[in-house]
C-alpha cells in the first residue's frame, strides 16, 4: 500500500506530528478484541521504520512498513499481509489512514 499526502507544516513539524501519532497508535485499544503487541518504530533521517503485530484471539500477523517525511509530503508505504487484507479490505484501511492524515495535515 502506497499513500502520500501533502502537508505545508514544514519537515521538523510533520515528523513530530507522524511520530506521536505512530506511538499513539500502537498504544491504543482496538474494537473487537484486536490487540497490537510487539511494537518497534526507528528514525533514519526523515524515514521512519515501523512494525507490529496485529492479533485477535489465537490469529496474529505483522505489519511493518516506511513513513517518510520531505519538506512537503508524507509518504507512507507498507505491505498489507494476506490475512489482514481478508477481513478488511486495503480500501476500508486506506480510508482510515486518510482520514487520520487529514487530522495531521489539514488542507
Amino acid at each position: 500500500m502506497h499513500i502520500q499526502r501533502n502537508h505545508s507544516v514544514g519537515k521538523k513539524a510533520a515528523i513530530h506530528k507522524i511520530d506521536t501519532f505512530v506511538e499513539d497508535l500502537m498504544r491504543r485499544q482496538f474494537p473487537g478484541g484486536v490487540t497490537v503487541k510487539d511494537p518497534s518504530k526507528s528514525w533514519s533521517d526523515n524515514a521512519m521504520s515501523f512494525s507490529f503485530k496485529v492479533k485477535k484471539g489465537f490469529i496474529g500477523t505483522m505489519i511493518s512498513g516506511v513513513i517518510r517525511v520531505n519538506d512537503d509530503s508524507v509518504v507512507i508505504d507498507s505491505d498489507l499481509p494476506g490475512l489482514v487484507t481478508t477481513f478488511i479490505s486495503e480500501h476500508k484501511i486506506r480510508g482510515a489512514i486518510d482520514e487520520q492524515l487529514d487530522s495531521l495535515f489539514p488542507a
